[in-house]
């Protein structure tokens, strides 16, 4: 009986070091999609000259996924994205980012939504860089970290 208990607090302790280690890698991976979406949106702007909520329909971007499916979405698509970007980005200079990013769309002429997505655009470049470094020095610390606290929890109660 003992060493079951052991064995679920070293698992335990190890799954609980592994699910940070995954939150660091989901951050990586949202804030690539919101590239591709900046980028994608780029392009739209400069060349297709479509409507925002159109645009936005037509992406399959987890922020634009999120955001058509806002009940408001058809009256205020800046407002959707930006509340879409909430729910999914859990740093908040990252949430910061993306609502100066939402609400910036559709308020200028074409030179000025290109101007605006490539100044987000640098900014996401330095927080995605950021998070690649946690996540590249971080992972196996945590992973370690979630087992020996287990280690350590189960030599305390044995």
């Amino acid at each position: 009986m003992k060493l079951l208990g052991a064995v679920l607090l070293v698992a335990s302790g190890l799954l609980l070091g592994w699910g940070r280690s995954k939150e660091l890698g989901e951050r990586v991976a949202m804030l690539m999609d919101l590239r591709q979406l900046m980028n994608l949106l780029a392009t739209e702007i400069s060349f297709a000259a479509r409507p925002l909520p159109e645009m936005l329909r037509r992406s399959e971007s987890r922020f634009c996924q999120q955001a058509v499916k806002d009940g408001a979405f058809p009256q205020d698509p800046r407002g959707a994205l930006s509340r879409a970007g909430e729910t999914l980005l859990k740093n908040q200079r990252d949430r910061s980012l993306f609502r100066d990013f939402a609400q910036g769309l559709g308020t200028t002429d074409i030179q000025g939504q290109e101007e605006h997505l490539k100044l987000c655009g640098a900014l996401l470049e330095d927080h995605l860089r950021e998070a690649r470094t946690d996540w590249q020095e971080k992972r196996r610390l945590y992973i370690a970290m979630g087992l020996f606290g287990g280690l350590t929890l189960c030599l305390v109660i044995i």
